[in-house]
């Protein structure tokens, strides 16, 4: 499976300020009960380094735009800005914490309190909506991707800011990929097989040069990450079997109806979804994030059962057809007396 990636574009090249970064990956698996759907929620935080040099610095005055690389060509119906779907519970959900939500003057953004501050006290809330001169689409290099740039105020306040959105489209559905294994045959009747490859900033899955050179922390004209946080969350039915060998496993939880119901991409009920969570702290962005998941899901395919059931006839007739014959022929070379 090939590579998402992100970088950062510096406002001014020669600045040698560093920022730190935190992802938010939601792949919704089959979020609707009767038909499977696949949606890819990302977020991302930009906040100030840790340096003493950076404290009084606003990220809009160190960056210039948000530059995430999809590894397909995306059209627009495609991507949807999830700002206004995030009120208090929600964000609070996401960040697991509670937290206070205002909206300052008439600008369009949302100050979030975070009561723990974990992993800042306070943070802006962005729009990233399509169609205005915040988000470009632009094609990569390779004509085989595309690149979401979202554009930074440059008088943002010095609070870190934070972009939420999804992705859908074919290539996002091809994240959850059918396992076929060698006794499908027996198993296909009562469960299904699926697997996941999620790879992020993976310079060994990256199809443009121009892209893989980006995420390098010494890349002409980005800003150097010096730390990256990723938690990658896995949203299905609770019913579903998840075996991972990914390292920073959180454990499972089930989504809660009153926060999840306005911000969730399904149309059923949420009662019985769950959210299972890994995480990751790179030092480097260009240490790249993997996940591979497989699923099982627990069903009652009757299609297959019914031929179980007519192979089932098949074999009996001819046996008995065999048998028949078998005991008939016997019957002739030993007659009775």
């Amino acid at each position: 499976m090939k590579s998402f990636a992100l970088w950062c574009d510096a406002r001014n090249a020669n600045d040698s300020a560093r920022i730190r970064v935190l992802m938010n990956f939601n792949l919704w698996v089959e979020s609707e009960k009767k038909k499977s759907k696949t949606f890819l929620d990302v977020g991302v935080m930009l906040l100030p380094s840790a340096a003493d040099s950076m404290e009084q610095e606003s990220v809009g005055d160190v960056v210039k735009s948000i530059s995430f690389y999809c590894p397909f060509l995306l059209e627009k119906k495609d991507f949807e800005d999830l700002f206004s779907k995030m009120d208090e519970k929600t964000v609070g959900a996401i960040f697991n914490d509670r937290c206070e939500c205002t909206k300052p003057d008439s600008r369009p953004v949302n100050l979030i309190t975070l009561h723990n501050g974990d992993p800042c006290r306070r943070f802006l809330l962005c729009k990233c909506e399509p169609g205005t001169k915040t988000v470009q689409f632009i094609t990569s290099d390779s004509g085989k991707g595309t690149i979401i740039k979202i554009l930074i105020d440059s008088n943002v306040e010095a609070s870190p800011v934070y972009y939420r959105f999804r992705l859908s489209g074919d290539f996002i559905s091809s994240l959850v990929a059918a396992s076929h294994s060698k006794d499908k045959l027996l198993t296909s009747a009562f469960a299904q097989e699926e697997v996941i490859d999620f790879r992020f900033n993976d310079y060994r899955t990256l199809d443009d040069d121009r892209v893989s050179e980006n995420i390098d922390e010494k890349a002409q004209g980005c800003v150097p990450i010096e730390g990256m946080a990723v938690h990658f969350l896995l949203m299905s039915l609770a019913t579903v079997d998840v075996d991972s060998g990914c390292p920073g496993g959180k454990g499972r939880r089930l989504l809660e109806k009153d926060i999840w119901n306005n911000y969730a991409p399904c149309e059923d009920e949420l009662d019985d979804v769950a959210a299972w969570h890994w995480s990751k702290q790179l030092k480097r962005a260009s240490d790249g994030y993997k996940v591979d998941l497989r699923l099982r899901r627990h069903i009652c395919n009757w299609k297959t059962i019914m031929l179980y059931v007519f192979w089932l006839f098949v074999i009996d007739f001819v046996f008995n057809l065999i048998e028949n014959t078998f005991f008939n022929w016997l019957g002739s070379l030993f007659p009775c007396s």
